[in-house]
């Protein structure tokens, strides 16, 4: 099973649809909070949803897997204080809720049947929850790629590494990942 990561940032359709067309992707999962962009209303949810069924990709939006998640009332402060950027912190303590676990059970679920690629909006995942969805994924043995565009205009595909743009995860017996101070591979993130 393998999973792909795209931003459409400021990319055409064109230019968008040669991204999922590298990596064969049959279905894009939106994983933005809010499935709507004023500065690039090509990727507003109805728009862009027709767009990619005339183009024979199915789309659906888990908003279980949006961002943009606010602090946590129950999970400890210290947690995951490995991530100094505190939208990311408050992403990880989200990754050990029950709607989490929901999210992430359907994403796996439609990959069965599915070249599916998650969606958001910022250009690298480096600067997105999809980093912390494909901790997630990559730490329960699901291969996580990302579809790059590289500064040559380039479409890459980068194999999703464990920690490589971030705080490196913990994984814990019960195979909840966090994100602890102590870890040292932090960026800035």
């Amino acid at each position: 099973m393998r999973i792909y990561t795209a931003g459409h940032y400021d990319y055409s359709l064109d230019k968008f649809l040669e991204m999922l067309q590298k990596a064969d992707v049959t279905l894009v999962t939106d994983v933005r909070a809010f499935p709507n962009s004023k500065s690039h209303p090509q990727y507003n949810q109805e728009s862009f949803q027709k767009w990619l069924e005339d183009k024979k990709i199915k789309y659906s939006h888990n908003k279980l897997l949006g961002g943009r998640r606010k602090r946590s009332g129950t999970v400890g402060e210290n947690l995951n204080e490995g991530w100094r950027n505190q939208s990311f912190h408050n992403y990880a303590d989200y990754t050990l809720t029950d709607e989490f676990k929901q999210g992430i059970n359907s994403l796996i679920e439609d990959s069965k049947e599915n070249t599916v690629v998650i969606l958001c909006a910022e250009r690298h995942p480096s600067r997105c929850h999809r980093l912390l969805i494909s901790n997630w994924l990559a730490a329960h043995n699901i291969n996580v790629d990302h579809i790059i565009v590289n500064n040559k205009d380039e479409i890459e595909i980068v194999p999703h590494q464990l920690g490589q743009w971030g705080a490196m995860p913990i994984i814990e017996d019960d195979g909840e990942i966090v994100y602890p101070k102590k870890t040292t591979n932090n960026t800035d993130q």
